[in-house]
């Protein structure tokens, strides 16, 4: 008897998986930031070029 109720909940909580996936409904509502291109391309930016290309790049 247990077995069929728990088949039953993990098809609906999955119908209701698939529902809210095809809608596009999300459980937060943050919606992202813009960050300008001069602000990324600045030598202290956010990722900007020196944050990848810069430091110690090892070797002997």
């Amino acid at each position: 008897m247990l077995s069929k109720l728990y088949l039953l909940l993990g098809t609906g909580v999955l119908l209701l998986y698939g529902v809210a996936a095809w809608g596009g409904w999300e459980m937060s509502t943050a919606q992202r930031q813009i960050l300008p291109p001069d602000v990324r391309n600045s030598p202290g930016g956010y990722r900007s070029f020196h944050f990848w290309h810069s430091g110690y790049r090892g070797g002997k």
